[in-house]
């Protein structure tokens, strides 16, 4: 129905003018917007007069020589990383006796030679730094010895032994002493004391005399007596809660670790270790050790080399094998004289 005279209910101009007003204010916000954004590109002349100085697409020869090694026509090359490894190579080595004096002319002719630093019984055969450890009786005269012998061209090889320590276990039973289940220190069968590889402070010890024997300049650290007691009254051993052949293994890892690369880390074991594959209450695994171990040592003889060796590489290949010979020598291979 239509109203009065003269009008009718179309308000078309009406909704047109507020169709204006809203595309003007969208135009005035968008305005600003821009401004905002082009404020980091106006630059003013001397006169005070701005300018719009938009930024301009680097050119190839802006191109730093980082950023052309990511691109695709280079990216596609392979990526070659080399990881410098110990070196090692055949020794014809021989062991040095307790006496310092005898060593220059113990060398002669080999291009190897073995020096224990810390005996079977716990005495440090140098100077060391670390605080209370036992010392032997040569410990100066062989601290005075080692610099010219290190110097050098001869193959160095420190000689630890590592547990069987009367000497330090007893100095310190709750720390480093392997226990009874008494609470007491451990007694061997041979009235001998052992250190607890599951104990901090052990691994701390041991770790402590590799590494000064790394920095002192040898090149390989020999661990012997990697084991606990295997002979005595074994059923009154507090292990500590501890699996006798992974607190092995954790030692010479970390053995590895403080000495850093550069330096080989091996491991000595019985020939019937290697030929049966473990020793359960020594706590001794070929399986555990070996892969551990850049060399393996045993005594044996000359003839039993090869066999033993085949049983080493077989469980790691990159481990070699090295026997320890008394009485006789190799033409071929390496081989570590003990006498």
């Amino acid at each position: 129905m239509s109203g009065p005279r003269g009008y009718s209910s179309y308000h078309g101009r009406k909704v047109i003018w507020k169709v204006l007003v809203a595309v003007l204010l969208i135009l005035v916000i968008l305005a600003a917007v821009g401004f905002l954004l082009l404020q980091k590109y106006l630059v003013y002349d001397e006169s005070g007069t701005p300018h719009l100085q938009l930024p301009e697409k680097p050119t190839s020869s802006a191109v730093s020589s980082s950023d052309a090694g990511s691109t695709g026509a280079e990216s596609d090359e392979p990526l070659n990383i080399t990881i410098d490894e110990p070196e090692r190579k055949d020794i014809q080595a021989i062991q040095l006796g307790a006496d310092p004096a005898a060593w220059a002319s113990a060398t002669s002719g080999q291009n190897a030679f073995c020096v224990s630093v810390k005996t079977a019984g716990g005495r440090v055969q140098y100077q060391t730094s670390f605080a209370n450890a036992p010392l032997s009786d040569t410990a100066g005269a062989a601290s005075a010895a080692l610099p010219g012998l290190l110097a050098a061209d001869s193959y160095a090889i420190a000689r630890l032994s590592c547990l069987q320590d009367s000497a330090s276990a007893r100095a310190n039973v709750d720390t480093m002493g392997l226990k009874n289940t008494g609470g007491y220190i451990f007694y061997d069968g041979n009235n001998e004391n052992w250190l607890d590889p599951s104990k901090p402070a052990t691994v701390s010890y041991l770790c402590a005399i590799a590494k000064e024997c790394a920095d002192m300049g040898f090149g390989e650290i020999l661990l012997t007596d990697l084991s606990y007691p295997t002979y005595g009254k074994l059923s009154a051993i507090d292990y500590n809660g501890a699996d006798q052949a992974q607190a092995l293994a954790d030692l010479v890892s970390a053995v590895k670790t403080a000495v850093g690369e550069g330096v080989l880390v091996s491991v000595e074991l019985p020939d019937a270790v290697i030929t049966s594959g473990a020793d359960e209450t020594a706590g001794q695994s070929l399986a555990a050790l070996a892969p551990l171990a850049d060399r393996v040592y045993a005594a044996c003889t000359a003839a039993q080399s090869a066999a033993l060796e085949q049983v080493v590489v077989a469980v790691s290949d990159k481990t070699a094998f090295v026997p320890e010979l008394t009485g006789e020598t190799m033409t071929s291979g390496s081989y570590l004289r003990l006498s």
